[in-house]
């Protein structure tokens, strides 16, 4: 009995090891602009909620069952995509074995706007939309924080991604306006596909994997029937891990609490084990008298309940406000003087609800130190926007700073 107990032992020695392998950070170019010793995850209240999510990644890693859901929420940061597709990417490094998913889509050139460069929608017709950023919006908005409405009989769009992307499945995230109109989707070889509903959702499903596809809607009447669409989720078999961001253009908080659809959508597509918080920038873009910080964590803690609602477990990243201008003249600017103070308020959040911190203030340099990294080409001269190669940097610091904190857990 005790030799067949050292051979399971000996057995079992590889895996223990395995699982208690460190992780691998990325790469970094060394900056002299950069605060390195800022690049780490603060925890000022408990640190269970995230050893929660380290046990649960390694369950899935390990081959377990579940999918770990990672949700990026903020605003022109995180529209543009470059940000979180490189956040995304460097996430896909846990499971590298596994399909990898996209997350939400959202066709953003159909309604004349930026939008990230890892996929295309190719619009044509007529369409009008919809932003969280509307203190009244015109229709229903979810999870993308925006809703494109076709009204047009000649409207359709051409989906393309990255073949790493691939997808079984299609759910297209809307609603019939006016009257009776289905949406339809031809593929690549010329097949139409209808949908079947799956709770408010329209999903297809194809003969196999694709990245290419075009949506047409039938049923369209011009100016009367249309169809509302607020994203398009693609799905694989064996995907053990989502990274979905959800990014408007001016958006603060207050914004994404007008996506009254947000907690519904959330819950249906991807109740979030990681939410990483990019919002704060727009709303400290004001005067230090005119911002109101308890306002701001207010709705801050309203955002933060509702997505709790949908998972009482999921984990909170506050990414800090990078240094930036304020307007403060036609063509006067100062830097703005508020970034520390949302750094103090989202420690205070992270306190309040066991979440983590990291301070892109810090990492900067602090206040000013968005002027050193414009004469980098890391920033664009708005000094607010990071150019693709700082939003590529301050990816991999994040990332690193994630795997650090969870390289501490594994020992």
């Amino acid at each position: 009995m005790i030799k067949r107990l050292q051979v399971i032992l000996l057995l079992l020695v590889p895996t223990l090891m395995c699982s208690a392998q460190r992780l691998k950070c990325v790469e970094i170019e060394n900056y002299d602009h950069v605060d390195y010793d800022a690049c780490y995850l603060q925890f000022p209240g408990e640190h269970h909620k995230f050893e929660a999510l380290y046990r649960k990644m390694e369950h899935v890693r390990r081959g377990g069952e579940g999918t770990v859901n990672i949700l990026h929420v903020g605003g022109s940061h995180v529209q543009a995509g470059v940000l979180s597709h490189r956040l995304r990417c460097n996430f896909a490094q846990l499971m590298p074995e596994r399909p990898q998913s996209r997350g939400l889509m959202f066709p953003f050139r159909a309604i004349r706007s930026n939008a990230p460069k890892d996929y295309e929608f190719t619009g044509s017709g007529s369409w009008r939309s919809a932003r969280c950023l509307e203190r009244n919006p015109s229709f229903p908005l979810g999870l993308s924080g925006a809703v494109a409405v076709a009204n047009a009989e000649n409207c359709a769009l051409s989906l393309s991604v990255d073949e790493a992307f691939a997808f079984q499945r299609l759910r297209l995230i809307g609603d019939p306006m006016g009257g009776e109109c289905h949406p339809l989707i031809v593929t690549v070889e010329g097949d139409t596909l209808s949908a079947e509903p799956v709770y408010e959702d329209y999903l297809f499903t194809f003969p196999k994997p694709a990245n290419e596809c075009t949506i047409i809607f039938d049923g369209i009447k011009t100016d009367s029937v249309g169809f509302a669409l607020r994203g398009v989720w693609p799905e694989h078999d064996g995907v053990r891990l989502t990274y979905t961001a959800s990014g408007i253009n001016g958006a603060s908080v207050p914004s994404w609490l007008r996506a009254e659809r947000f907690s519904d959508e959330l819950d249906r597509l991807c109740p979030p084990d990681l939410v990483i918080f990019g919002i704060g920038i727009n709303d400290a873009n004001t005067s230090a008298a005119k911002f109101n910080v308890e306002a701001f964590k207010e709705n801050y803690r309203q955002l933060i309940n509702n997505i709790l609602n949908v998972n009482p477990n999921a984990a909170f990243l506050f990414l800090t406000n990078n240094d930036c201008w304020l307007r403060v003249g036609r063509r006067r600017h100062v830097f703005n003087a508020n970034t520390p103070v949302v750094e103090k308020a989202m420690l205070e959040l992270a306190q309040e609800f066991d979440g983590a911190v990291f301070s892109q203030f810090q990492v900067m340099g602090g206040l000013g130190s968005s002027s050193k990294w414009v004469r980098e080409g890391l920033m664009n001269r708005d000094h607010i926007h990071f150019l693709s190669a700082g939003y590529r940097l301050m990816g991999d610091l994040i990332y690193n700073a994630f795997v650090q904190d969870y390289n501490d857990y594994l020992r």
